[in-house]
C-alpha cells in the first residue's frame, strides 16, 4: 500500500512537471540594494534595515536576515517578498548575552525567488555594550531604586533593605535603535526577559549594597545564613536565629556569614575546626543559636519547646548568668549588666553540671566581678548564698551579710583574675538545687596577640582587640588620623564629634580643641568621645562639659538609651565655645539601628553639669526654648515632645544648647535638618 502511495506521488510530480512552460523554469537573478547603514549596533538593539528586492525574470519568494556571532546563528528574521522591486523594511534582534565581549558580528542577507535561486550578501556589524548612565531596580512592592554606575559594567545601590529583596532590573533604551530591557531570574541566573523576579538576599536586613554587572550578568547579594542545610530566620537588622536539636560532637558547617573568620566562637558551645566547621561541645538537646551580626558572634541557649529553658527541680534544664563584669564576645563591647534579655546561658555538660568559660580582661573583668546565677533568663529563681557555695579561693559567693549582695560573685580580698587566663566556672547541682557547688578552674594563659590601634598618634589600650580607648588631644577642624582599623568608612563615628573625610579616609574633628577619651568598638564599628580634664571626665565647672540624661535619647542607637543612670550620661559635643549639640535620626525604640539617637514617639530628658546627679540646668540656670524648639518640645521640668507631636521616622534632628550669653540666659534649640 505504501509503495502504491509513493508511486502515486511520483506520477503526480511528473504530471506537474510536464504541465509547466519553459519560461517558468528560468533561474532568475535576485537583486538586493541595502539602503540602511548596518555598520554598528549595541547589544540589546533592534537592528533596522531597508532593502530593495527585485528579480527581472522570476517572482521573488523571501528575504532572510541572519545575525551570526562567530559561527553561531543568534537571530533571524524572514520577510515575504510579494512585490518585485519594492522596498522591504525589517528588524533583527541583537541579543544581549552574558560574557560576550565587544566585537564584530556578521549580518547575512539572503534574497530568494520562487525557483530557489538565491542572492547572498554579508555585512560586518560592530557590536558594543551599551554604557547606561544608570539602571533601575524595581522591587515587588513597587519601590524603585536607582543603581548608579560604579565602574564599567558595574551598577549598584545601597539602602536599608529587607533581608530578602525580590524584583527586576530595568535598563533604559540606549541608542537610536535600543529598547528597554528588563532583567529577571531563570534557571538560577539573571537573564534579560526572564519573567521571575531576581531573589536578592542578604545575611540580615539593614543597610547593604545590591549590585549588577551588565557584562557578566552577575548580581549580589545572594546570601543566607545557614548551618548545614538549615536557614537562619532574621529577627531584626543585626540578628538572625535558628532552633536546632543538637547532639554532642555534631558537626555544623556555617555558610553565608560575612567575614566569618573574624567571628568570635564561644568555647563553651563550639570548637572551630581548621576547615571552618564547628563541633558542638555541649550536651545534646534543643538549642537556639542567635547570630549577632553586629558583634559577630553566636549566642547560644537551651530551649524548652520554643522558650528559653529554665532550671527544673531535678537539676536539669538551664542555668543563667546575669550581672556586671562579664560579657560575650567581650565585656568591653557587650557587658551583660542587669539587663535580663542579655543573660548568658551556661553550657550543660551532663550530670547536672553547667559551665561558662571566661577569659580575664576579655570576657570577664580582672579586678572586680559582680554577677550571679539564675534559674531563668530573668528575675525569679536564683542561687543565693544559702544555695551556692564556692570551692575557689579567688571567687566567692556573697551571703548578704558579709558586705556583698546575696548570691553575687565577688573576688576575695587581695585577689584578682589574671589577664588572658582562661577560667572555667562550673556549677554542680548533683546534690540538689539548694546545695549547688561552684568551682573555678584556672586553665592557664591564653595567647593574646594585640592588634594595636592608634588615634592621632596615641596608642589606645585594649584587652580583647574589640574595645579600645585612650585620651587623645583633638584639634578643631584637624584630621584625626586612625591607624590599625580597616574600612573606616563603615564605622559610625559620633556625628557631632567627627565627620568622615572620604578623600583623606580619616575623620575631621568638629569639637573645640581639647583632650578627649576616644572609645572605639571594633566589633560594633562605633567611635565615641568624651571631653576630659586630665585623667578625669570633664564637668561644667572644670572643663565646660554638659551631660545629657533621660529616655528617648541614646547613642549609637535606641538600644543604648541614656536613661537616668549616672555613669551612662552622654557628654554633649561642644562645637564652639559655649555651644553644644546632639544630632540624631528619629526612629523606633525597639528594632532601631545605628544612628537612631531619638525616639519618634517619646522624649524625656534634661541636662546636667556632670555625669550623674548634682548640678543641673534648671531653676536660675533653666534653658529657654527657642521658637523653633517650641514647635517640637515642651518644658515640664524635663524636655518632652510638644503636645500632639511625633518626630518623623528616618528624619534627622539637631538639639543645640547656646550659653554664649551666659548660663542664666542659655537657650535650647531643636530643628529638623
Amino acid at each position: 500500500m505504501k509503495t502504491i502511495k509513493y508511486a502515486f506521488l511520483a506520477l503526480a510530480g511528473i504530471a506537474s512537471l510536464t504541465s509547466c512552460s519553459d519560461d517558468d523554469w528560468k533561474v532568475g537573478s535576485p537583486q538586493m540594494d541595502v539602503k540602511t547603514d548596518l555598520g554598528t549596533a549595541y547589544f540589546g538593539d533592534n537592528l533596522h534595515f531597508t532593502i530593495n528586492a527585485s528579480d527581472a525574470e522570476v517572482p521573488l519568494s523571501t528575504l532572510r536576515a541572519q545575525l551570526y556571532f562567530g559561527e553561531e546563528l543568534v537571530s533571524e528574521e524572514v520577510i515575504r517578498t510579494k512585490v518585485n522591486g519594492s522596498d522591504y523594511e525589517g528588524e533583527i534582534e541583537v541579543p544581549y548575552l552574558a560574557n560576550i565581549p565587544d566585537g564584530r558580528a556578521t549580518l547575512r542577507v539572503t534574497l530568494q525567488n520562487i525557483n530557489f535561486t538565491k542572492s547572498v550578501k554579508e555585512y560586518e556589524v560592530k557590536i558594543t555594550h551599551p554604557d547606561y548612565p544608570n539602571l533601575i531596580f524595581v522591587a515587588e512592592d513597587g519601590s524603585e531604586y536607582v543603581m548608579e554606575k560604579q565602574q564599567q559594567y558595574v551598577y549598584s545601590f545601597t539602602q536599608r533593605l529587607p533581608q530578602e529583596l525580590k524584583g527586576f532590573i530595568k535598563a533604559p533604551k540606549y541608542g537610536e535603535n535600543g529598547k528597554e530591557i528588563t532583567f529577571g531570574y531563570e534557571s538560577s541566573a539573571i537573564k534579560p526577559g526572564a519573567e521571575a523576579p531576581i531573589p536578592f538576599s542578604n545575611s540580615a536586613p539593614g543597610k547593604y549594597t545590591v549590585s549588577f554587572n551588565t557584562f557578566t550578568f552577575e548580581g549580589s547579594p545572594f546570601t543566607k545564613l545557614m548551618f548545614n542545610d538549615k536557614v537562619f530566620e532574621s529577627t531584626d537588622d543585626t540578628h538572625a536565629q535558628i532552633d536546632l536539636k543538637l547532639s554532642q560532637g555534631q558537626t555544623l558547617t556555617p555558610s553565608g556569614f560575612p567575614d566569618y573568620n573574624d567571628w568570635w566562637i564561644d568555647p563553651d558551645f563550639f570548637k572551630k575546626e581548621s576547615d571552618g566547621s564547628l563541633t558542638f561541645l555541649a550536651a545534646g538537646g534543643s538549642y537556639r543559636i542567635i547570630a549577632d551580626l553586629g558583634m559577630q558572634y553566636l549566642r547560644v541557649y537551651t530551649l524548652n519547646g520554643n522558650d528559653p529553658a529554665t532550671l527544673q527541680t531535678d537539676g536539669t534544664g538551664a542555668v543563667w548568668a546575669i550581672g556586671s563584669n562579664i560579657g560575650k564576645p567581650s565585656v568591653g563591647s557587650n557587658e551583660v549588666g542587669w539587663t535580663t534579655e542579655k543573660a548568658l546561658c551556661l553550657a550543660p555538660v551532663g550530670d547536672k553540671k553547667y559551665q561558662i568559660t571566661l577569659v580575664g580582661g576579655q570576657t570577664v573583668s580582672t579586678d572586680a566581678i559582680n554577677f550571679k546565677f539564675f534559674h531563668q533568663m530573668g528575675w525569679g529563681g536564683e542561687f543565693g548564698g544559702d544555695a551556692l557555695t564556692s570551692t575557689s579561693d579567688i571567687v566567692k559567693v556573697g551571703t548578704g551579710s558579709d558586705g556583698h549582695d546575696n548570691g553575687n560573685l565577688y573576688l576575695a580580698d587581695g585577689k584578682k583574675l589574671e589577664t588572658n587566663h582562661v577560667y572555667v566556672f562550673t556549677i554542680d547541682l548533683s546534690a540538689g538545687n539548694t546545695a549547688a557547688v561552684l568551682s573555678v578552674a584556672d586553665m592557664g594563659e591564653q595567647a593574646f596577640e594585640e592588634k594595636p590601634v592608634t588615634v592621632g598618634g596615641t596608642k589606645l589600650t585594649t584587652s580583647d582587640n574589640s574595645a579600645y580607648e585612650g585620651i587623645v588631644k583633638c584639634t578643631r577642624d584637624a584630621t584625626l588620623s586612625i591607624v590599625g582599623l580597616s574600612g573606616l568608612d563603615e564605622f559610625y563615628a559620633d556625628p557631632d564629634y567627627f565627620t568622615f573625610d572620604e578623600d583623606l579616609n580619616d575623620f575631621k574633628v568638629n569639637v573645640v580643641t581639647g583632650d578627649y577619651r576616644i572609645k572605639i568598638n571594633k566589633v560594633a564599628k562605633t567611635i565615641s568621645a568624651v571631653m576630659m580634664n586630665g585623667s578625669d571626665e570633664a564637668t561644667f565647672d572644670n572643663g565646660g562639659a554638659i551631660w545629657l540624661m533621660g529616655w528617648g535619647v541614646g547613642s549609637p542607637s535606641m538600644d543604648s538609651q541614656f536613661g537616668w543612670n549616672p555613669g551612662a550620661a552622654y557628654c554633649m559635643a561642644q562645637i564652639a565655645p559655649k555651644v553644644y549639640q546632639f544630632t540624631g535620626v528619629a526612629g523606633p525604640e525597639k528594632g532601631s539601628w545605628t544612628g537612631v539617637r531619638m525616639r519618634t514617639d517619646y522624649l524625656s530628658f534634661k541636662f546636667f553639669m556632670q555625669d550623674g546627679w548634682g548640678g543641673e540646668f534648671s531653676g536660675e540656670n533653666a534653658l529657654a526654648l527657642t521658637e523653633n524648639a517650641k514647635s517640637l518640645l515642651k518644658d515640664t521640668g524635663n524636655f518632652e515632645l510638644a503636645d500632639g507631636i511625633n518626630l518623623e521616622e528616618g528624619a534627622t534632628y539637631r538639639i543645640t544648647i547656646d550659653l554664649t550669653k551666659g548660663t542664666s540666659e542659655g537657650t535650647i534649640d531643636m530643628v529638623k535638618l
